[in-house]
C-alpha cells in the first residue's frame, strides 16, 4: 500500500496550535508505572522474513515477553502486551489500547529488513508527519501496509483528523525523541552493530498515542549475520536487557524532570 502523506498550510497548523487545548502528560502523579510493550506484526501478518526464513512476528514477541519478565521483575512496574501470542492486532488498536490503559510508555518492538542484504543496524523512531529521510520513508511505508485490515472502510478525512491531532500533542512528541535517543545509547552499549540514530516517519501504530511512544528496530532479520543472531536466545535477552537499562534511564530521567511539577490534584 502507498502512504498518503498529507501536506498542509503552515498558517493553518499555527492557528490550529495557538487555539489548541493545553497538553500535559501529568495524570496526577509523575511516575511511570504502566509500560505498553506492542510485539510488531503477528498472525497472518509476518513482517519481514529472513533469508533462511525467520519471521519478525516470532523475534519481536520473544523479545517483548523477555522485556516484559524484566520490567515487572526490577522497576517493578505494570506491563501489557498488545499481543501475547501468534495473532494480528490492527495497527490502530495497539495505541487505543495504551490509551484506554492509562499506559505512561508506548513501545512497539521490530526487525528492520531492506533490500540489500548487506544492511545493518538499530534504529529508533517517534513520529512525525514526514519522514527523516528515504530510509525511514520506506521502513514506514512497509509497517503501514497493513493499515486497513480489520479496520472496516476509511474515511477520507481520517489520515487529516489523526495528523493533526498528534501533531497538538508536542510535550508528548518531545517525550518520545528523548525515550528514543535513550534506546539507541542503550543499544550502542551492548551490540557492535551500527548505529542509524533516531528518526522521525509517520508510523500509523505510534499516531494517537497519548503518552511517550517509540517503534524501535532492532536490527536487520534481511542480514544473513543479523538474522543468524537474531535466532540466538543470547541475543535476544541482550536486547531485551538494552531496552531494559533505557527504559529505566529514561523513567529516572523523566521522574527528576518532572518531579517539582505539581499535579492535577495537588491544583484542585
Amino acid at each position: 500500500m502507498n502512504l498518503r502523506i498529507i501536506y498542509i498550510p503552515a498558517v493553518f497548523i499555527a492557528l490550529l496550535l495557538l487555539t489548541a487545548p493545553t497538553f500535559s502528560l501529568d495524570k496526577g502523579s509523575n511516575d511511570i508505572s504502566i509500560i505498553v510493550l506492542d510485539p510488531g506484526h503477528g498472525g497472518f501478518d509476518t513482517g519481514a522474513k529472513g533469508p533462511t526464513g525467520l519471521e519478525e512476528k516470532d523475534v519481536a514477541l520473544k523479545v517483548a515477553v523477555r522485556l516484559k519478565g524484566l520490567l515487572e521483575k526490577r522497576l517493578n512496574v505494570t506491563v501489557l502486551l498488545t499481543r501475547d501470542g501468534d495473532y494480528f492486532v490492527p495497527l490502530e488498536e495497539r495505541t487505543s489500547f495504551a490509551n484506554r490503559n492509562n499506559a505512561d510508555l508506548f513501545i512497539s518492538i521490530h526487525a528492520n529488513a531492506a533490500r540489500k542484504n548487506a544492511a545493518d543496524g538499530f534504529e529508533t523512531y517517534f513520529l512525525g508527519l514526514e519522514a527523516t529521510d528515504d530510509d525511514a520513508r520506506a521502513v514506514a511505508m512497509y509497517e503501514n501496509s497493513v493499515r486497513n485490515i480489520g479496520r472496516g472502510d476509511v474515511k477520507e478525512g481520517d489520515d487529516l483528523s489523526i495528523i493533526l491531532g498528534d501533531m497538538l500533542n508536542t510535550a508528548v512528541l518531545n517525550e518520545s525523541s528523548i525515550l528514543a535517543e535513550a534506546i539507541q545509547k542503550g543499544f550502542e552499549r551492548v551490540v557492535k552493530i551500527e548505529n542509524r540514530g533516531v528518526k522521525q516517519a509517520p508510523f500509523i501504530v505510534l499516531m494517537n498515542a497519548m503518552m511517550p511512544a517509540v517503534l524501535t528496530e532492532i536490527a536487520f532479520i534481511s542480514n544473513p549475520a543479523q538474522e543468524k543472531r537474531l535466532k540466538d536466545k543470547a541475543f535476544l535477552d541482550k536486547m531485551a536487557e538494552a531496552i531494559f537499562n533505557s527504559i529505566k534511564a529514561y523513567k529516572r530521567s523523566y521522574e527528576t524532570r518532572t518531579a517539582s511539577v505539581p499535579s492535577r490534584e495537588d491544583g484542585k
